[in-house]
């Protein structure tokens, strides 16, 4: 864990002295953040605030808390599945932390037109791996129009839209970590949460990742007969990045391997606890902030350091950022992982009497 998440830890955990002074002197920020929050879901819920209706079905994937709760793969998931049911299906991001914020064709048909430092990380690895458009734009409700325009498609899928009220959406997919839950209960910057916890009643469906059914989530304060579905990430292959062309290898390839696990994400748990699974050695860590951009010292220093180890594993996040920098043919390869959602034909079924 690297020092920025580890000292906010401390202080949403108020653990020891230092955490708890960090914590007391951070509320005050939270409940004026807390006030802001609800004002703007006060004025967005009564139609003081005005909201976009485009002429296209949108699905919100989105979640309360900062951190990894598997939007991206979620939307992945959703999308692919969406595709092979018919739809013409699109997938609209704000590009965070792109210099680009404009709306923007990151790229179509799995092959990427714009770079992570037009458009983000997360969209270019998008771009990559699904066979439809993906689209970046701060103002996701101009993206919308421009995806129907130019792509004339049934529906496109927000990622991490559950805050952007100004879109209409026929459906709010919420995720919820179970490793996280609400966290200490507090807004940021004393806690996680985005907004408060009653804004889940305007989740259509409620999903639960990284944990196991017979924990409760009593807590979330459902609507009554709101759907509870539950989530995991699971990998499915490794993929390296050869002259800018990625290709597939088997995690097999894994076992018995000494690794440099290379990560900047927001919560590396999960991936080292799958790079051991298929027996890999994890002999070193470089943990980096989520969605860091690598530098050149960076590369350099990560090339030494992968001289004594047989492979640098990472992320698909990562690789997007790291594969214009030269490394020996299949040294870095990339963890991919899919989302599996129980009962997913439910959920499916669910999704389409929305979209109809």
């Amino acid at each position: 864990m690297s020092l920025f998440h580890q000292l906010i830890q401390e202080i949403w955990c108020r653990q020891g002295v230092w955490g708890g002074i960090g914590w007391v002197a951070l509320t005050p920020l939270s409940l004026g953040f807390s006030l802001v929050a609800r004002g703007r879901n006060f004025l967005y819920d009564h139609r003081l605030l005005p909201r976009e209706r485009p002429t296209l079905c949108v699905v919100s994937v989105g979640n309360l808390t900062v951190g990894g709760t598997g939007k991206t793969p979620t939307v992945l998931w959703l999308a692919q599945a969406l595709q092979q049911r018919g739809y013409r299906v699109g997938i609209l991001t704000r590009g965070y932390k792109g210099e680009n914020g404009r709306i923007t064709l990151v790229g179509t048909k799995g092959y990427p037109y714009a770079t992570p430092a037009e458009v983000g990380d997360e969209p270019v690895m998008l771009a990559r791996v699904f066979n439809g458009v993906v689209i970046a734009g701060r103002d996701r409700a101009a993206a919308a129009r421009f995806a129907r325009t130019h792509f004339a498609l049934d529906v496109v899928i927000v990622d991490d839209g559950f805050q952007y009220r100004r879109l209409e959406r026929d459906l709010d997919l919420l995720l919820i970590s179970g490793t996280q839950g609400r966290g200490n209960g507090w807004l940021l910057p004393a806690g996680p949460l985005r907004e408060p916890l009653t804004a889940v009643r305007r989740a259509d469906a409620v999903i639960i990742t990284k944990s196991e059914e017979t924990k409760n989530f009593d807590w979330l304060g459902m609507r009554n007969g709101t759907p509870l579905f539950y989530g995991r990430l699971k990998s499915t292959e490794l993929v390296t990045s050869i002259q800018r062309q990625w290709r597939v290898l088997p995690l097999t390839t894994l076992v018995g391997k000494r690794v440099l696990a290379l990560s900047g994400i927001a919560d590396p748990t999960s991936f080292y606890r799958a790079v051991r699974e298929w027996d890999a050695d994890i002999a070193e860590v470089m943990e980096f902030p989520d969605h860091h951009v690598y530098t050149q010292a960076e590369w350099q220093a990560i090339s030494r350091a992968s001289q004594k180890f047989d492979l640098v594993v990472t992320t698909e996040k990562d690789l997007v950022k790291l594969e214009r920098f030269p490394f020996a043919t299949g040294k870095l390869v990339a963890l991919r992982a899919r989302m599996e959602i129980e009962h997913e034909d439910r959920l499916l079924a669910l999704v389409e009497r929305h979209l109809r």
